[in-house]
């Protein structure tokens, strides 16, 4: 096991001190270990098939389709803008400027959803409570060591702190043993959305491996679905090479150093016009900074191949100067600056990052 999992066991069972005295900034501390060092890839995956399981939510499929945030043009740059504004929360130290800023983007590009009744409470804390779970399974089933208790109340704590900052109610868990199963029930109504969503994780991959990667992506999402058929024989298979997986990680893969940690957003903004770039890109490359190994790296070239060819540029077809965290999002809701700088200031006065959540 890493250094890192030692030392987080050492410092609350040497001193028998409590999981529930875990502030915030010690929770984002784990999480982001976890998400540069130990396990990023997993913890990126889980979060893309969390947001791809709200297509699978019927109130937000609809509102997909009436906003046209999904349709075949908008949708790469609206998928990259849905990524950005999660990675910059999990991301950045809590109670900073960026964070507080992209979670307050959040809540504006939200609220007037939220007031109209396109978007539930119901299905926010959904869509957060799957994300946690998915970040549970894809260490636990995937990897060679499954997550401590101090590690998954990490996890929890950090995203209590995040439900609270997105003023989302948890007395919506008191349905969870009638509602969750119907509200992510897949429908007709919701096909099309799913399609779009697949469509998105495939963009760039080869024609003759999209059908197997598909199978993969699919039996993630809809594992409620998966459980209920005879599937033996590709269950067995698909143990077999998580075994195997294991076994190589256990014993050949080294820790990963702070020098070679995955960074999905990066640490500062260009200081001439105060825009972030981020790393990682789904379809098309939004916000990369078109530098040598983004234009030519293996990612690149792998595109350039099997994908669309899209690549970073330096004419700005992907506004690769970066992002304003302020602005990102769709073209209808660039205002609303003054709406933003009070829920900012709100935020900044309850503090939520100061300790722990649930002594809050």
């Amino acid at each position: 096991m890493s250094t890192h999992h030692n030392a987080r066991q050492s410092k609350f069972q040497s001193t028998k001190r409590p999981l529930s005295s875990t502030t915030v900034k010690e929770a984002h501390q784990i999480v982001r270990e976890l998400r540069e060092l130990e396990f990023p890839y997993s913890l990126h995956n889980a979060m893309k098939i969390s947001l791809h399981k709200t297509g699978l939510i019927l109130t937000m499929t609809k509102l997909f389709q009436a906003t046209g945030q999904l349709n075949e043009r908008n949708a790469p740059k609206s998928a990259a803008d849905t990524e950005v504004l999660p990675n910059e929360v999990h991301d950045r130290q809590p109670g900073s400027n960026e964070h507080l800023l992209a979670i307050s983007r959040m809540n504006y590009l939200h609220s007037r959803f939220r007031k109209a009744g396109k978007i539930l409470g119901e299905d926010m804390l959904h869509t957060l409570g799957s994300a946690v779970v998915d970040i549970f399974r894809s260490v636990d089933e995937n990897k060679w060591w499954v997550l401590s208790e101090i590690e998954k109340c990490a996890i929890g704590v950090f995203h209590k702190a995040l439900v609270y900052a997105m003023e989302i109610d948890f007395r919506f868990l008191e349905s969870c043993k009638t509602g969750w199963k119907e509200v992510a029930k897949p429908a007709k109504s919701t096909r099309k959305i799913r399609r779009r969503f697949m469509e998105l994780a495939l963009w760039n991959l080869p024609g003759f491996i999209k059908p197997a990667v598909e199978r993969v992506i699919a039996s993630k999402v809809y594992e409620h679905v998966r459980l209920r058929r005879s599937r033996n024989h590709h269950d067995h298979l698909d143990k077999n090479n998580n075994n195997l997986c294991k076994f190589i990680l256990r014993y050949f893969a080294l820790p990963r150093p702070e020098s070679k940690a995955v960074r999905v957003v990066n640490g500062t903004s260009n200081p001439t016009t105060d825009l972030y770039t981020t790393n990682l890109w789904i379809a098309q490359p939004w916000y990369i900074e078109p530098s040598f190994k983004n234009r030519w790296g293996l990612k690149a070239i792998f595109v350039r191949f099997f994908g669309d060819g899209a690549v970073p540029t330096q004419d700005g077809a992907y506004r690769e100067a970066g992002y304003d965290l302020k602005a990102i999002g769709p073209a209808a809701q660039k205002r609303g600056h003054e709406e933003m700088e009070v829920i900012l200031e709100g935020l900044r006065g309850m503090n939520f990052a100061g300790g722990c959540p649930f002594h809050a």
